[in-house]
């Protein structure tokens, strides 16, 4: 675990305490995002070159699909902490134009999760429904998934210039031999 991984959901724990109402969450990790001054506009700069041989027939589900790897794992592991070989994007369907699913996976390291559990130790949001600590870290943890990826529909709706976002429509978590914690998610992204 690096310690900006750790840095990282220090900061969106104690700005969100990893809520998702009233959009704190997903609040906390566009700004976290965009604090990244030099990688957020070198992102928007690639999205923008790709955008023309798509915009014509607005097309942003082939868009995302034809460079997700480019885009998302950018996103993930430059803008954010979140290690390259943790991370799979799968199973990407584009069933119109303006609508993509895809299944997103994530492997949380035993460092990554005790990082989390510290946090939620500190900032006591383990005590406030008398909730076991694992639990809330695992709650935790897939909250954070949905929401990085979420965060990251206000950059797609400035480059596809309408209402886009992302919804997960499934979200599961299991514990693996190693210690490790396995997020995986189906997630749509449509035009709103």
């Amino acid at each position: 675990m690096s310690i900006r991984f750790k840095n990282f959901v220090e900061r969106v724990g104690k700005e969100s305490e990893f809520k998702p109402m009233k959009s704190q969450l997903q609040n906390s990790l566009i700004e976290e995002a965009e604090r990244k001054y030099k990688n957020y506009p070198r992102l928007l700069e690639m999205m923008k070159e790709q955008w023309p041989e798509y915009e014509r027939q607005a097309n942003i589900s082939h868009f995302l699909k034809d460079h997700h790897e480019e885009f998302f794992y950018f996103y993930f592991n430059t803008l954010f902490p979140f290690r390259k070989r943790g991370f799979n994007i799968d199973s990407i369907e584009t069933p119109t134009p303006v609508d993509i699913k895809l299944e997103f996976t994530y492997v949380f390291k035993p460092r990554e999760i005790e990082a989390i559990k510290t946090i939620i130790e500190d900032l006591k949001l383990h005590t406030e429904n008398d909730k076991n600590i694992d639990e809330v870290a695992e709650s935790t943890m897939k909250r954070i998934i949905i929401f990085t990826v979420s965060s990251f529909g206000p950059m797609v709706q400035e480059i596809f210039g309408r209402p886009f976002a992302f919804q997960f429509s499934s979200i599961e978590g299991k514990k693996l031999d190693s210690g490790e914690y396995e997020v995986n998610a189906i997630i749509s992204g449509r035009e709103q």
